[in-house]
């Protein structure tokens, strides 16, 4: 099954395997979302690899960036 496979598809897959291992681990960790939310990033990122990978890490970084426009801002009055 491996016989054609050479060093830089190994890499390309080691690669992809280590972010969605940390990816998940991301996700579990978040203690904003609720326990469906979760689930279903997991479903996504494990079902459609690179495409829920990238989902996740889009979302991910919108979720930051506005996390540290309302902490910019302070509470409103």
């Amino acid at each position: 099954m491996l016989e054609n496979t050479s060093g830089i598809h190994v890499l390309v897959i080691v690669v992809i395997v280590a972010l969605e291992v940390l990816a998940l681990v991301q996700v579990w960790r978040d203690r904003s979302r609720s326990d469906l939310v979760k689930a279903l990033w997991t479903a996504v990122i494990v079902l459609v690899p690179v495409i829920g990978l990238v989902g996740w890490a889009v979302n991910w970084l919108l979720g930051r960036a506005a996390d540290r426009l309302n902490r910019s801002r302070g509470p409103a009055a």
